[in-house]
């Protein structure tokens, strides 16, 4: 499963229709900051999960938002998420943003 981070912030990825990909992006949310999805490259993706993974360590130490996407259909999609506090939405701390290409599912015959 191809799995994209806080590197290919503003690039792009590639996948084939009907697989997943795995966006994973730090986040501790003791501090108010939590990663909010602005747009999720509906209708060419489907979000499938969106959890927290805690990190090992000290508490309140923060961890991993990650999303898993299903690649539904070809076409092109825009993945967008800012990281802020509920009660300040207009004040980003961080963005992130990728284009996602899906390509069709090669022909099996």
């Amino acid at each position: 499963m191809l799995v994209i981070d806080h590197t290919r912030n503003n690039g792009s990825a590639e996948v084939v229709a009907g697989d997943s990909f795995r966006l994973q992006l730090g986040e501790n949310p003791t501090t108010g900051y939590r990663w909010h999805m602005q747009n999720d490259g509906a209708p060419a993706l489907r979000t499938v999960e969106d959890s927290f993974e805690v990190s090992p360590g000290a508490v309140g130490g923060g961890g991993i938002r990650y999303w898993i996407f299903a690649a539904e259909q070809p076409g092109t999609a825009a993945l967008s998420i800012e990281l802020r506090r509920s009660w300040q939405p207009q004040q980003p701390a961080s963005t992130f943003s990728i284009a996602i290409s899906v390509k069709p599912k090669p022909d099996s015959r």
